[in-house]
């Protein structure tokens, strides 16, 4: 049977819909499909990118800013913190609580020599100068009476001196107050300056306070844990990175 030139039109037609759908919806439909998933998952990779990118540098900020304190404390450790032993004129908290309390005394005379060292700065005349506060005898409360540990995270000598009264010159007095500031090994300040007088004889009164960052990585357990008692809690450990009872100033430290 021959077809007509318009039968035959149809089906080519027909053939070439039936092409062009299969085209479309299994071919061009699926690949935009999967075109448009992947351009998404894309973009989320590099959101995320972006992210991780932002959050390294968050860490290299953090670590820049610890590396910057850190070196801010050394400079402080280096100038503002006793030596490390009795013999260098500083502490050492590693000994056991009842050297400590003897350790302690030594440490409290120098500290006591330091102090009036300072107060001379300026060539002024001391009139009345302070007492540093001795320790106790007690082994189980000298860490945390005198050293202020467990209190705070480290150990520290915190000595409020209060008033301290020199004379001299306006140039004299305005040096040594100044020369708190640089005190070798502690970090001291003073304040609450009251002039009074005439120049050249003149009368300077303010108020001191002495802070000492003790150095060491071990501390002595408490006598209660070193003879096995039932509740004593250890004071051993690594410190962190801040009144005392006034006594007598030996004579021969003035």
């Amino acid at each position: 049977m021959k077809l007509s030139p318009l039968a035959i039109f149809m089906l080519g037609l027909m053939a070439l819909v039936i092409g062009v759908s299969y085209g479309v919806f299994q071919k061009w439909l699926p690949n935009m499909a999967d075109k448009k998933a992947y351009d998404e998952w894309g973009q989320q990779l590099d959101t995320e990118g972006a992210k991780m990118n932002k959050a390294i540098e968050r860490v290299e900020l953090a670590q820049q800013t610890v590396k910057e304190l850190s070196d801010k404390w050394q400079i402080t450790v280096a100038r503002r913190t006793p030596p490390a032993s009795v013999a260098a004129g500083g502490i050492n908290i590693a000994v056991n609580p009842y050297d400590l309390t003897v350790d302690s005394r030594t440490f409290r005379n120098n500290v006591q020599r330091a102090v009036n060292r300072q107060l001379k700065a300026g060539g002024v005349t001391v009139i009345s100068g302070p007492q540093v506060p001795f320790p106790t005898d007690d082994p189980d409360t000298i860490m945390s009476s005198y050293y202020n540990y467990p209190n705070v995270p480290y150990p520290v000598v915190i000595f409020d001196l209060g008033q301290v009264t020199v004379s001299g010159t306006f140039e004299q007095i305005s040096q040594n107050i100044r020369s708190w500031s640089n005190m070798p090994n502690y970090l001291a300040v003073a304040d609450g300056l009251v002039i009074t007088g005439t120049s050249p004889n003149m009368t300077g009164t303010y108020n001191l306070s002495v802070v000492g960052f003790v150095r060491g990585k071990k501390i002595a357990p408490s006598i209660q844990m070193a003879a096995g008692v039932p509740g004593g809690q250890p004071a051993a450990g690594t410190p962190g990175q801040p009144p005392a009872v006034p006594g007598a100033r030996n004579p021969d430290e003035r």
